[in-house]
């Protein structure tokens, strides 16, 4: 098919009320990030009994779960030997403080700056707009009833808040999925081309306790926490930068002491770092400079008792820097897909903040994020997504599956 007939074909059957519907129908279902993490019985469920029937209904013969529980789906005869990866992902924020976190209330897009109307909902600025995008592109395709000689690939991971790659990892590694290239949901019909990867590494300064009106009894974990804290912030390197991804960095981003009680001289004191990593930083080599740092406050005596502290240090989830161009396949794709679709060519730009993108280009899976999110409003009482944004996203990801599978 040419463009000319692809966009002929999808202008008639891709539906705003179909996408409208459809968000409203998955924000309705709540699939919340727990302390179980990808574990938590809702993201099964909401896999199992949202994702997959829909799955079913539209056409797909072959759906099945990886040792993790991640949906996989497949269609198209693969004769043509080109392949294409939508990625989803269930896990969104836990409601918190928003009013009506499950409500698909539908509200004006103007008074938050967004266009027609929005859907409000825990993941709708995340995850389920496109969720419902995809779902609403494949639907559309495959009611179409054109053969398909390529393969389409997709999946929906227990993972999107969790900050690891072990979900993904479980589809591409444990249950063997590869692609051409994937496509992996956006924000604001932009498409991301690249952002920094991350490590997080835990510490846990170690002392002794007593009353705190005898404090040179003890070995106070928060004096040593803190001085540890300090050393590694003068000394830990991260002088580097990048033209468009900014700088590496090292952040404290949790702490807390125990025994919690009153009058009483810390035991333990754990602390949380996020290390953030250019393009060709290693991993494991900016671990091993962190653990190095920390584990000299073991020379340092407290200084009220003159007694050592202890230190472990834990390397914890980290997530792969990404970096794509224009030129690479899977955005040519996605512009080539705006362009006709839309009118315009998607504008591009640099994020902030690390997924599963860096992951599968590592292993050779050329990936760009696309799709209807609203990063702005991604974990606040204001979560939501336009429907607008999430009809146009049906479109693009349309358009992709027809122009390079058929």
């Amino acid at each position: 098919m040419d463009e000319a007939d692809i966009k002929k074909l999808l202008d008639g059957r891709i539906s705003r009320e179909r996408a409208k519907e459809l968000l409203i129908e998955l924000v309705k279902v709540p699939s919340p990030q727990t302390e179980l993490l990808e574990d938590e019985p809702l993201l099964r469920a909401f896999i199992r009994d949202t994702i997959g029937p829909r799955l079913r209904d539209m056409g797909f013969a072959d759906i099945r779960y990886d040792a993790m529980g991640n949906l996989i789906a497949t269609y198209g005869a693969g004769t043509s030997r080109r392949s294409l990866m939508l990625i989803g992902n269930a896990m969104n924020q836990p409601a918190s403080t928003m009013p009506k976190p499950y409500d698909g209330d539908v509200v004006d897009g103007a008074t938050y700056g967004l266009p027609g109307e929005c859907v409000m909902g825990k993941g709708a600025s995340e995850q389920k707009a496109n969720l419902a995008g995809m779902l609403h592109a494949m639907e559309t395709v495959i009611a179409s009833k054109v053969p398909l000689t390529g393969r389409l690939v997709f999946t929906c991971c227990l993972s999107g808040e969790t900050g690891k790659h072990d979900a993904i990892k479980s589809v591409v590694e444990g249950a063997g999925v590869r692609a051409d290239m994937a496509v992996l949901g956006g924000t604001s019909l932009k498409v991301t081309l690249g952002n920094r990867g991350r490590i997080d590494v835990f510490v846990t300064v170690k002392g002794a306790p007593c009353h705190s009106s005898r404090p040179w009894d003890g070995v106070n974990a928060i004096t040593g926490a803190t001085a540890c804290i300090e050393r590694l912030l003068a000394k830990v390197k991260v002088d580097k930068s990048h033209p468009q991804l900014g700088r590496q960095s090292l952040t404290v981003n949790h702490i807390r002491s125990f025994p919690d009680s009153t009058h009483t001289v810390q035991e333990r004191c754990e602390f949380t770092l996020d290390r953030r990593l250019l393009p060709g930083d290693d991993p494991n080599a900016a671990f091993a400079e962190i653990e190095q740092v920390a584990k000299e406050i073991e020379t340092v005596a407290d200084p009220v008792s003159g007694k050592a502290f202890s230190v472990d240090v834990r390397l914890g989830p980290f997530m792969y820097p990404s970096l794509v161009t224009t030129e690479t396949p899977v955005v040519r794709a996605i512009m080539r897909a705006s362009e006709v679709m839309l009118g315009a060519p998607a504008e591009t730009y640099y994020s902030p903040a690390a997924f599963d993108q860096g992951y599968l280009n590592h292993v050779g899976i050329v990936t760009a994020n696309y799709g209807a999110g609203e990063n702005q409003y991604a974990h606040t009482d204001n979560d939501m997504a336009s429907v607008e944004r999430t009809t146009d996203s049906a479109k693009v990801y349309a358009f992709m599956i027809l122009d390079y599978l058929t």
